[in-house]
């Protein structure tokens, strides 16, 4: 599979948060695939939208519907930095679609 192939692959599974990790510090922080590339994690990140919460209190008592469209446009937000595909090396790509398949297919562990 070449470089187009996988981030159009990619871009047809986005948005998908790949990773949430948490710190007593700085709350969670999550890293995630969007159609424009990719959302690294960095400490403290949810801290002004949430108060370092994941989900925010307000999304607790939603449908999973309901859950799953304030989870897109909480990811297609324009206040995370977006990696553009264009500024990730092959090697890159190719680990974010490893990692994409691992979560598809549930193989993954929740950190902390």
């Amino acid at each position: 599979m070449n470089r187009d192939d996988m981030i159009q692959r990619l871009k047809r599974i986005a948005p998908i948060i790949t990773q949430v990790t948490a710190t007593d510090d700085m709350g969670f922080e999550f890293s995630a695939v969007v159609p424009n590339g990719v959302i690294y994690a960095e400490p403290g990140m949810l801290l002004d939208f949430s108060g370092g919460e994941w989900p925010p209190n307000e999304w607790k008592d939603k449908t999973d519907e309901e859950f799953q469209m304030l989870l897109r446009h909480f990811l297609l937000d324009e206040i995370w930095q977006v990696n553009a595909w264009e500024t990730l090396s092959d090697e890159d790509i190719e680990q974010w679609l490893e990692y994409v398949q691992n979560v598809e297919h549930g193989n993954l562990e929740q950190q902390e």
